[in-house]
């Protein structure tokens, strides 16, 4: 006797019996282009702060690195036909990404190289989508820091348009002013429409390394005769810091931005928020009790340890001024580099993350506490892109370490039988 569903189902060796056709088979509530395109569309806030900060080249930076990343990967995909490579909504996301860790005064061919490395090197030679090691546009971010010189990627001069030419200006005619001390209110150089202003990390660089010091104090002066100016002073307020008035990335100077962008990733449930969390407070701790060197009366270094809590500042004022001045300290480190886009936007990159909360908040907290090491005692522009790079390398190794738990056992119990 024949069976009746026989001629409702298809024969169980047919490729028809199943639509799927890998695990899990759990319909997600979004799709992943979904997620690419709404990561885009958070990409929009601090990409436009920096086309209003750093011109129509932002804008044109921009453009090149997504037309870049498209055209690239749409090429690889006509030649190997790599199916994980197919849809460009991807490849224009690993292009705003890009766009956002490159300076907007570097020349048209610097962002077509950074996107090959990305798309090629980041993804194509993993499979593609989901498959990946790391960060692809930090991929294609390195790759540019390493093959262009330093006058090119890490001036000792950066651009910032002056307020009164901000969107319509161009970050190449950039001068030097001597009246300079915040962005607003502060007329372009005559003959220019930007200001050429030393990268904030670069002016706090000399507090933890170089052969001699080149400040006497954080906020208050050596009361000593020709002692040696304050660090914070040669900075720009810490309000213009906040909505990126200062140099650097396109989309790496407006942290209020950032983090609106950053949370509502947080909200979509696409970003935990022990991640960016995490990375925030690894950063802060090492940049609190990391020790300074401050110079001293007749040539003497000074090395200030937990530079929080002020010590260095004993009787020369109270204890909670002390206090808000090591805050202060601290505050320029976290908001003077790429920390913030780092924490938000590439760190949380889906396929290159742990899988496991435990795991992300170990990763996090790698990629913090080795991103500003790397900021305070290496001579590296990017160092926490380096960081996540570096971290992204130890994700296997995390995932291994903090799988879950089958009922009963114990955590690293096969180290133990080791």
């Amino acid at each position: 006797m024949s069976d009746p569903m026989s001629d409702i189902l298809p024969d169980a060796t047919s490729p028809e019996r199943f639509s799927a056709f890998e695990a899990p088979f759990l319909r997600a509530p979004e799709g992943a282009r979904t997620v690419f395109l709404v990561t885009a569309g958070a990409c929009a806030g601090p990409l436009a702060a920096g086309a209003m900060l750093f011109g129509w080249r932002a804008l044109a930076v921009t453009a090149l690195s997504v037309l870049s990343c498209a055209a690239i990967e749409k090429a690889y995909y006509r030649v190997t036909r790599a199916p994980a490579l197919l849809g460009r909504s991807h490849a224009c996301l690993t292009g705003l990404l890009l766009a956002m860790t490159l300076p907007a005064f570097v020349p048209w061919y610097v962002p077509i190289i950074a996107a090959a490395f990305a798309i090629l090197v980041g993804k194509a030679v993993f499979g593609g989508v989901g498959h990946f090691l790391w960060q692809p546009a930090l991929v294609g971010r390195l790759a540019v820091a390493v093959l262009f010189p330093a006058t090119v990627m890490n001036p000792s001069a950066w651009p910032l348009l002056a307020q009164n030419k901000a969107i319509f200006g161009d970050v190449a005619q950039a001068k030097r002013s001597a009246v300079y001390r915040q962005w607003q209110g502060t007329p372009a150089p005559q003959g220019a429409d930007a200001f050429a202003l030393p990268h904030p990390t670069a002016e706090l660089s000399s507090l933890t390394r170089g052969a001699e010091p080149a400040y006497s104090g954080l906020i208050f002066p050596g009361d000593w005769p020709r002692a040696k100016p304050t660090a914070l002073a040669a900075l720009p307020p810490i309000g213009e810091m906040l909505y990126g008035a200062r140099p650097g990335g396109i989309g790496e100077t407006c942290i209020i931005l950032i983090l609106v962008a950053g949370l509502y990733l947080v909200y979509r449930n696409y970003v935990k928020w022990q991640l960016p969390l995490a990375m925030l407070a690894g950063a802060w701790a090492v940049a609190a009790v990391a020790p300074i060197r401050l110079a001293g009366p007749n040539n003497t270094i000074e090395t200030v340890w937990w530079p929080l809590l002020g010590h260095h500042l004993a009787g020369r004022c109270d204890a909670d001024l002390c206090v808000q001045v090591g805050f202060t300290y601290v505050n320029y480190q976290l908001l003077g580099g790429e920390l913030f886009l780092a924490a938000f936007f590439l760190a949380p990159e889906m396929t290159t993350r742990p899988v496991t909360t435990g795991g992300q908040v170990l990763f996090a907290l790698g990629c913090g506490v080795l991103g500003m090491l790397l900021q305070l005692y290496f001579e590296t522009p990017i160092p926490f892109y380096l960081a996540v790079l570096a971290m992204n390398t130890a994700v296997p190794t995390i995932d291994a370490l903090w799988r879950p738990r089958v009922l009963g056992a114990r955590r690293f119990a096969f180290l133990r039988r080791a």
